[in-house]
């Protein structure tokens, strides 16, 4: 019986939720039926492809040519899409008013209320539909104006605020910006000046690089900076249209500047030129844009970015050097070279003059202190007295494989030790550096490589034998209970000391164990390791470089040494009361 019930109840209140469904999407309808009502105008702004606007002696047309609006009268030319929105919009949201039906005597009733020769007519064209509206006087007391549609015989008396609407000119409804894109979709940027040409593009990498007059990576900021500067230059003042003659504007002379930009998208390139400022305002310049036969004021700051020299452009900074972006990094000297590779895990090891683990922080350092370098000037091969005497190259490898190597060349320069040269393959001159950071540091891997020696988990660790002058010392670890046997507290410490083992110095490479140093030891650590039979690591302690200092160190089967600090030695050894 509780079953029925419940499967009752349950069918109830899906009922009611259709029906509060269905009175929810009722009133919806009745309100979207009461916001359509209160309108003065239905259309709907996004169907719209044609607007006619004639008010006295301006008559306007627009019309929706693919997704370009275009003036097509009183002139061609483009029309302003933001400015047909706000203007269909603001038509749209407009609200009804008075419905009125004029008196049926004489043979012109509308003439009272100034619509037998309307002020003003709208016609808005969607598709085969047109609602044409007549725009009359105002009324008596000034607070509204009377208007009339074509397919209705009454009329309205609505805000006046309708008048506001209306352009003055069609240059309100033309459109002031001039080139079209966005900075990222700009792939290709010609300048003409009176002093010159310039020519640059996008790199594989997305940066700039200039190709006229010369070839050189540019200021990816500097040339965006100028892009964006373009694409923002907008109309000022509409001054002339239908212009044969650009002589007077100073736009085909030698004084005329030309930017061109061009599209990833292969839409092809527009051209802007600036000519001479006005006679009247200083701040304005002439401009036009390709293929267009009017004239505009647009502001001098825009033509003025423009008169640059190439050298303004240029990548001041030296190519390849960010750590996260390199995968192998060489730097020969003569016979000498030392070599970093950075691993997946954004890790370092040295490849060359020896193979050992990398300090990681040590390279990033050294690569921060190369980007402080700056290229202060650059000298044309063709016009140097002499070829520089190239002494170190750099070979920088990036972890991008589509991205092609990067080769510096650096040599000094005779009269000056704070700067050197450098020569970055595919430009086509070579530069003066400062400071010579490239150059100056030594080939010496020692600085670079990791000074962990080991790193044993302190789990792995199940055997522990010491041995110093006067004792020997021996610990097992329980398999069943993970205990030490017999119970030490301080093997806990000797544990952490090895995970990992710091040196605090590596010996250069040619400073091999010596037999006699680690003949007697100073103390010695061997460690079994666990799941690893018969393997073991054994790490001999020998002299102190200096009373109460660091100690000589070597782990056995390793060709080098190392120092030890005293404490991590300290922590090495067990206490001197343990029994021998």
């Amino acid at each position: 019986m509780s079953f029925r019930l419940t499967g009752i109840l349950a069918l109830a209140v899906a009922i009611l939720g259709l029906l509060i469904a269905f009175w929810d999407r009722d009133d919806d309808t009745a309100q979207a039926r009461l916001e359509r009502a209160r309108r003065a105008f239905r259309f709907d702004p996004a169907r719209v492809d044609r607007l006619l606007i004639d008010s006295g002696d301006l008559s306007i047309e627009c019309r929706l040519e693919g997704r370009e609006w275009r003036l097509i009268q009183p002139l061609a030319a483009r029309a302003d899409p933001i400015a047909i929105e706000r203007l269909l919009g603001a038509l749209q949201e407009l609200p009804r008013g008075d419905i009125l039906l004029p008196p049926r005597r004489g043979e012109n009733f509308y003439a009272p209320y100034g619509l037998d020769v309307p002020r003003a007519t709208l016609a808005i064209v969607s598709g085969a539909s047109t609602n044409r509206i007549f725009i009359g006087r105002r009324t008596p007391l000034g607070d509204g104006v009377y208007v009339r549609q074509s397919d209705q015989a009454g009329l309205a008396r609505l805000d006046p605020s309708l008048l506001d609407l209306l352009p003055a000119s069609a240059a309100a409804l033309r459109d002031r910006s001039l080139l079209s894109g966005t900075p990222a979709g700009i792939d290709r940027l010609d300048i003409r000046t009176p002093s010159g040409y310039l020519q640059l593009a996008r790199s594989d990498n997305n940066g700039w690089r200039l190709f006229q007059p010369f070839t050189a990576r540019a200021d990816s900021a500097a040339v965006a900076a100028l892009v964006e500067n373009l694409l923002g230059c907008s109309v000022v003042q509409f001054v002339q249209d239908a212009v044969a003659d650009l002589s007077p504007y100073g736009l085909d002379s030698q004084s005329a500047v030309t930017a061109v930009l061009n599209t990833d998208s292969g839409d092809g390139s527009q051209m802007l030129s600036f000519g001479d400022p006005l006679p009247n305002d200083p701040s304005l310049v002439y401009a036009r844009l390709q293929a267009e036969n009017s004239v505009y004021a647009v502001p001098q700051d825009v033509r003025q970015a423009l008169l640059l020299k190439p050298d303004d452009l240029r990548d001041r900074r030296l190519p390849g050097l960010d750590p996260d972006s390199i995968r192998d990094l060489r730097i020969e000297a003569a016979e000498t070279a030392l070599e970093f590779r950075q691993t997946d895990d954004d890790g370092w090891e040295i490849l060359s003059p020896l193979r050992a683990p990398g300090d990681a922080d040590a390279i990033r350092d050294l690569l921060r202190t190369w980007n402080d370098m700056r290229l202060t000037s650059f000298e044309n091969p063709a016009d140097a007295p002499a070829e520089p005497t190239w002494t170190r190259t750099v070979r920088i490898e990036p972890r991008n494989p589509k991205a092609p190597p990067v080769v510096l060349r650096l040599a000094p320069l005779p009269d000056d030790t704070n700067a050197c040269h450098v020569a970055i393959e595919g430009d086509s001159s070579f530069a003066v550096a400062a400071p010579p950071s490239l150059l100056d540091f030594p080939l010496d891997p020692l600085p670079y490589r990791s000074r962990e020696i080991l790193s044993i988990p302190a789990d792995d660790v199940d055997r522990i034998r010491i041995v110093d002058n006067t004792r020997t010392i021996e610990a097992d670890r329980d398999p069943d209970t993970g205990q030490w046997v017999p119970a030490a507290p301080w093997i806990d410490g000797l544990l952490a000391v090895l995970a990992p083992l710091r040196a605090e110095t590596i010996l250069p490479a040619d400073r091999t164990p010596d037999d006699e140093e680690f003949a007697q030891p100073y103390l010695t650590v061997t460690l079994g390791l666990r799941g690893q039979s018969g393997i073991a690591a054994t790490l001999q302690v020998g002299p102190e470089t200096e009373p109460g200092g660091p100690r000589l160190a070597a782990v056995r089967g390793h060709d080098f040494v190392f120092t030890l600090p005293a404490w991590t030695v300290e922590a090495l050894a067990p206490p001197a009361e343990e029994p021998k």
